[in-house]
């Protein structure tokens, strides 16, 4: 895992007119040195600049980047693991004779791209973004993973973001320069407000392309892009596969323990998979299904290969019982024979290291888990370069209340015999039937505290039928951002805007699937349309990032994800809706595969969010209150009277009390969003970067416990 910069420019670009281009490039590229632990490497060109960051696991004394092929004329850099290129390599050796000079994964991906060309993105395993140039910038091409776990973003020089707006297939568009980097801190070019964009995601309407800032986008998973220079500029191409997540018209029908059994071996074979390193690897472990089964895989990989060591497990631990999952994880490590690391943190210590987070992720959104992450990865580094996680498993196998929230609706109307489902509706509304109050009774009686539960909705179907009403689309999410949308707008301007979202929306949805009325609002595709849309979306840009790639990097620690491999896309593409939620249980193949396996006390246990409390208190709202109000000022990206207002609801007793618990985390979530906007303008925007307490943080890791 590693962390690289370049830009690629024509002779009228505007970096070919600094004269001071090559020091500003290096300057902005040496901000990425979280992402690895040697020092920067750096290529220069007339028309081609290339720095990178390397986090050694494989080929290490020879795996230098950029990496040139053998006369020269192209250089890759490359974020990322390639788990199958061992048998690359060989293909490659049959086929072309190829003589390598390395050892490890990066030429393999160069070599497959000059023999194979783009068809190299049907070649790899693994979770990865690079870009391959030639050496005389007429040429590049560059690649993210199906699901986006390695991040990519580009800064085009005279495009206007906003047509990437709806989801295509393809996007043509031609350009004077493209200035790719890991991160946005990356690029050198000034970070402009954009407000569509700004908008979208303060309100949860994540974009799997564009970003809130002006001529900003990021490489969408399972893309590629390819540029070549015509005259003064480059037309440029990127390509999205539109393969949905699953296969809305399965007619094969297996035995379930058919399927149960292939999954635990795909599974199984993914997670050996990513046990491949040079250097030790650990497991992230919680109180969870998804990180007990990758850890039981893990141990299984030991036993297969007769390795006589224990394996390190790492976990984060609260003093708010309400989301510590310590005492579940240090048992089932125990069981497994696993050296276990436990970390207790303290909500002094969130808040410490929550502008850090932030800083890492640049992304404008209500959540606090990505600052336990962030510690969580800092103690972690400090024994093992390498973790494996449990991550997308929730998103692969519909984990997260949301989905079950989905698959309701689809049962609540299965029963209303009208074909039309506004008919449905409007014959026997919602809260007639004893099926529609199944949801809420199950999942709302049992979490009074929807932002510990990890749920956003309160089950009346009123998302459905309002996002069905203005999008088109059953978004389980709907009242949350548009209570959102109106704490940043207004009432009326927030429903002017969600409406004009409407296409953006659908679309994506729709990516790869029917794009019409009658499949779109047909309750029984709402489950595979939520889980399309929000592994397009939710995944790559919130997920991936806030608890995933970035929080790990921040600290110079690589996760590996056994659920985001080739072997598990495949598998999904073909599973029905109740191989993933039956009834009340969610992620049920999971649970069922592996019930014999780690016991099933451990496979049947219900979901526990990850989570973080929120950081403020009132002291702490009156300091960033003042700031969020002179950014409004500033960026006239809202108005002041926003958050006065929103202040003002949250400190008012009565409110609270006469509210719904979901509108008043709904409103407490803003706060925590307008919080997050002002550290990402001052350290993303105005290059702030947050002061760190390298004492601090160590005196917090000193209280690690090793059982």
């Amino acid at each position: 895992m590693c962390g690289y910069s370049g830009l690629i420019f024509s002779p009228s670009s505007i970096y070919a007119k600094d004269s001071q281009n090559k020091e500003k490039f290096f300057a902005a590229a040496a901000r990425l040195q979280h992402r690895g632990n040697e020092p920067m490497r750096k290529e220069a060109f007339n028309n081609l600049l290339l720095s990178h960051f390397r986090l050694a696991f494989q080929g290490i004394s020879s795996n230098i980047q950029p990496m040139f092929n053998q006369n020269k004329k192209w250089v890759i850099t490359f974020n990322g693991e390639i788990y199958n290129f061992p048998k690359l390599r060989k293909k490659i050796q049959t086929e072309f004779e190829y003589n390598f000079q390395s050892k490890g994964d990066t030429e393999a991906i160069l070599a497959g791209f000059l023999n194979y060309g783009q068809q190299i993105k049907d070649l790899l395993e693994g979770e990865y973004s690079f870009v391959i140039s030639r050496t005389d910038g007429t040429e590049i091409f560059a690649m993210r993973d199906p699901y986006g776990v390695k991040p990519l973003f580009l800064a085009l020089e005279g495009v206007d973001s906003k047509i990437f707006a709806n989801a295509q297939e393809v996007y043509l568009f031609d350009t004077k320069s493209i200035h790719f980097a890991s991160e946005i801190k990356g690029l050198m070019c000034e970070k402009k407000w954009d407000r569509n964009g700004f908008i979208k995601q303060f309100v949860g309407l994540y974009e799997p392309i564009r970003t809130p800032f002006q001529n900003i986008i990021q490489m969408p998973p399972n893309s590629f892009l390819y540029a070549k220079k015509s005259g003064d500029t480059f037309n440029t191409k990127i390509q999205i596969n539109n393969k949905p997540i699953r296969n809305a018209f399965i007619t094969e029908n297996k035995n379930d323990n058919e399927l149960y059994g292939e999954f635990s071996k795909r599974l199984s074979r993914s997670v050996h998979n990513r046990m491949l390193s040079e250097t030790e690897l650990g497991v992230y472990l919680s109180g969870g299904v998804d990180s007990r089964v990758i850890a039981y895989e893990a141990s299984q990989y030991f036993l297969k290969n007769k390795i006589n060591k224990k394996l390190k497990s790492f976990t984060i631990s609260f003093k708010n019982e309400v989301f510590d999952e310590a005492n579940e994880s240090l048992a089932y490590a125990h069981k497994l024979n696993f050296t276990p690391h436990v970390l207790q943190i303290l909500d002094q210590d969130l808040a410490y290291s929550y502008k850090h987070a932030v800083y890492h992720s640049e992304n404008i959104q209500p959540y606090t888990n990505g600052a336990a992450k962030w510690w969580l990865s800092r103690f972690t580094a400090k024994h093992v370069k390498g973790v494996l996680t449990g991550d997308g498993a929730d998103e692969l196998l519909c984990g997260y209340p949301s989905f079950q929230y989905v698959n309701w609706w689809k049962f609540a109307l299965h029963n209303r015999e009208e074909k039309n489902l506004f008919d449905k509706i409007a014959k026997t509304p919602i809260g007639q039937s004893w099926r529609d109050s199944v949801y809420a009774k199950k999942f709302l009686n049992e979490s009074k505290d929807p932002w510990a539960s990890g749920s956003s909705a309160e089950g009346s179907g009123e998302d459905f039928i309002e996002s069905l009403s203005i999008w088109g689309v059953p978004h389980p999410l709907f009242t949350q951002i548009k209570t959102i949308a109106t704490s940043l707008l207004g009432a009326d301007e927030a429903i002017k805007f969600l409406k004009e979202q409407r296409e953006s929306v659908s679309s994506w949805f729709a990516f790869g699937l029917k794009n019409n009325d009658e499949f779109l609002t047909d309750p029984n595709n709402s489950l595979l349309l939520w889980q399309n849309y929000f592994v397009r979306t939710h995944l790559p840009v919130q997920v991936l990032n806030w608890v995933g790639d970035r929080m790990e990097m921040a600290n110079t620690l690589e996760g590996r994800t056994p659920f985001l491999s080739m072997e598990m896309k495949n598998f999904i593409y073909n599973l029905k809706d109740n191989m993933l939620i039956r009834g009340f249980e969610n992620k049920s193949i999971l649970r069922r595969s592996y019930k014999s396996k780690i016991d099933s006390h451990y496979a049947m246990a219900p979901k526990k969010q990850f989570g973080a409390p929120f950081l403020f208190e009132e002291k702490e709202m009156k300091k960033s209150q003042q700031n969020i109000l002179l950014k409004a000022k500033e960026t006239n990206l809202f108005e002041e009277k926003a958050i006065k207002d929103l202040i003002l609801v949250l400190n008012d007793p009565s409110f609270k009390k006469k509210s719904s618990p979901h509108t008043y985390t709904h409103l407490q979530a803003a706060f925590q969003t307008f919080m997050c906007f002002s550290l990402i303008d001052d350290s993303i925007v105005k290059e702030i970067t947050p002061k760190r307490d390298i004492d601090y943080e160590e005196k917090v890791i000193i209280n690690q416990k090793v059982f």
